[in-house]
């Protein structure tokens, strides 16, 4: 049987290619790299990563291992551990070799064009091909800030104007809502880093921004919790002092929804050890002045601020979201 060593090393596979042969998502596969350094991915010229035949064999072998109940960290330490005494574990890649291809050069605003057509032609199959294809392209915060978010911006501009019903609108949030949420379950779940529950304010519904906000700090290593929106406060604070959370986020879209949040702080302030709250979401973009009116930590106007500020407070970093 072939050792992972026995494989080539020239590297000729985008990450898509890769993904299809070893059932390792893109998202997982970025976070596996950078917070173990298990593979050292080749740059084609325009930037993109490439793998080699024995960069599969090693996902194809830690997948199994994880498959079979084993933790990431754990196989990873023990493959290395192995290579140390240089023995080099066996792997079989049982799929065709991907055939290389080029990764795609498009610029964001062409996959919002054709994710929007997709979208509001109800064309699931379509839309799946764009995301997948953006996916293999763009790390998370690009996918999400220069592709997601502006297509539901065009396509709920669309609906205001009435050029689309708001069946189609509901149909494109949840289209993606599902999408997000599958790459969601698909990162791995951290038990020894921060614990993080994130979540919609009371009366909140709309539920992407905070779901967006879990990924990304998943994917940032933390352990992370969503709880999705509209959440009642004195369950939370009950569930709070069970779970006992480092931070607790919570989202609002709307003013209404901003206003049970103002007493939210308080209510946990009996919790010990007291979580740190974190808040952001359009409703504080649209009225700056509530965030004077909200105790707790303002995370910033955008997804991308607010991981940043998030990671300051946690490592004990003082960092001002309004400053930018």
């Amino acid at each position: 049987m072939p050792k992972i060593v026995d494989y080539p090393e020239d590297a000729k596979y985008n990450i898509k290619s890769v993904s299809q042969r070893t059932g390792v998502q893109p998202v997982t596969l970025r976070a596996w790299e950078r917070r173990y350094n298990i593979l050292e991915p080749s740059r084609a010229q325009n930037g993109y990563r490439l793998y080699s035949e024995r960069d599969i064999a090693l996902l194809v072998w830690l997948k199994n291992q994880v498959d079979a109940g084993i933790s990431i960290s754990s196989a990873i330490a023990d493959f290395r551990a192995n290579t140390r005494k240089g023995i080099s574990p066996e792997a079989v890649i049982n799929t065709p070799s991907p055939t290389p291809s080029k990764r795609s050069s498009l610029p964001t605003s062409d996959f919002v064009k054709r994710l929007y057509h997709a979208l509001v032609s109800r064309d699931e199959t379509a839309a799946t091909e764009v995301l997948e294809q953006a996916l293999a392209s763009f790390d998370l915060h690009a996918l999400v800030e220069a592709i997601l978010f502006p297509t539901l911006r065009d396509i709920g501009d669309a609906w205001y104007n009435g050029k689309i019903f708001v069946a189609v609108e509901h149909f494109a949030s949840g289209f993606i809502r599902s999408k997000l949420m599958a790459i969601y379950q698909s990162m791995p779940v951290h038990r020894r880093v921060s614990y993080i529950m994130v979540g919609g304010a009371p009366g909140e519904l709309h539920e992407i921004g905070s779901l967006v906000t879990a990924i990304l700090l998943r994917e940032a290593g933390y352990r992370v919790e969503y709880l999705g929106p509209d959440l009642p406060l004195d369950d939370l604070v009950q569930y709070i002092k069970e779970e006992k959370p480092k931070m607790v986020i919570l989202s609002a879209t709307i003013q209404e929804a901003t206003e049970d949040l103002v007493k939210f702080d308080e209510l946990i302030s009996g919790v010990k050890p007291k979580p740190i709250f974190g808040y952001g979401g359009a409703a504080f973009n649209r009225h700056p002045e509530l965030i004077s009116k909200t105790p707790g930590s303002y995370l910033g106007e955008t997804i991308s601020q607010s991981i940043k500020t998030v990671q300051a407070i946690l490592e004990g970093k003082k960092r001002d979201p309004l400053a930018g």
